[in-house]
């Protein structure tokens, strides 16, 4: 009995010694932030975010130098990445394409866009590898084979959807803006994959955010790409049940990713405009209603690129 005391009381010790004024103020800094997320969200001034996104990332690259096993800091990174390139260098990347005269699609700032989005997709992708490997090992050498991806996802549950969304929506993310790329598109399976199994783990998860990537998946692709009008409408469907009609980002990828494909003119133009047209005010998700009211105007001056 006395040795087992003296057992405890040596792991009691190291587990106080382990958690150190440092290792304590880093969980605190990442429950702040990650808890201040709902403000980001809740926020309709796209400058100010786009100012403010970059520096919460870097102070949550220096508190993970501090605590490099903190998986839930590790994930919130890979969170940051994606949405400052989705929702703000993609956003310009798209005027650059879209808008205005045809000769900006091209040229030294259009590469430098594509680079830096590029660069945080990457990384937003490789954060979220980093806290599936620290969650359940085994996660990078089991997305390099077809017939192991499904045998490790199995093995994930709710504890493991927010790093396995962000890694689907980046890797997802980086694949759609290289399909000229050969290694880019052989890795759409794998996003597909991964977000099929976030549908079944947590179909609620970041504004179903799952769906909505599925839906666009299978409505841009053709039928003998792996494409599926049916499949893209029953994602929106079910995105539209979780979301609400209040979540623009759901019309505006069917809009832009499914109606082109069925050469829905119209559909896409009405569509479009109800986006544009969509009064502002404060809601859960003001940023992304922000962010898909600004992407619909250039959809907009673009319809007769995206439907030639």
């Amino acid at each position: 009995m006395l040795i087992a005391r003296y057992v405890l009381l040596v792991c009691m010790t190291a587990a106080v010694i382990a958690c150190s004024p440092k290792t304590i103020m880093v969980g605190q800094m990442t429950d702040l932030v990650d808890d201040g997320m709902i403000a980001f969200e809740r926020d309709d001034d796209l400058q100010l975010l786009e100012n403010a996104i970059p520096a919460n990332i870097k102070l949550l690259e220096a508190l993970l130098a501090n605590s490099p096993d903190n998986r839930r800091l590790i994930t919130l990174l890979s969170r940051f990445y994606g949405s400052y390139a989705f929702g703000f260098v993609e956003t310009r990347l798209e005027e650059r394409l879209f808008a205005g005269p045809a000769g900006r699609s091209r040229g030294p700032e259009t590469d430098r866009l594509k680079d830096q989005l590029n660069r945080c997709y990457l990384k937003g992708a490789g954060y979220a590898l980093m806290a599936l490997e620290k969650s359940v090992p085994g996660a990078a050498d089991a997305f390099r084979q077809v017939d192991t991806i499904g045998p490790y996802l199995e093995r994930l549950g709710d504890r493991q959807v927010a790093a396995l969304f962000w890694y689907g929506f980046n890797l997802g993310a980086w694949v759609n803006r290289n399909l000229d790329s050969v290694r880019a598109v052989s890795r759409a399976h794998l996003a597909r994959q991964v977000m099929e199994r976030v549908a079944e783990i947590n179909p609620v998860y970041h504004h179903a955010g799952a769906h909505l990537f599925l839906m666009a998946y299978f409505g841009s692709r053709p039928p003998m790409m792996g494409g599926s009008q049916e499949k893209a409408r029953g994602h929106y469907r079910r995105l539209k049940q979780i979301a609400g009609d209040a979540y623009l980002l759901a019309d505006l990828f069917y809009g832009r990713y499914c109606l082109p494909q069925q050469q829905a003119r119209d559909a896409f133009v009405d569509l479009m405009q109800r986006i544009v047209d969509h009064p502002t005010g404060e809601c859960d998700v003001s940023l992304y209603n922000a962010i898909a009211g600004r992407r619909a105007a250039i959809y907009l001056s673009a319809v007769d690129l995206l439907f030639e």
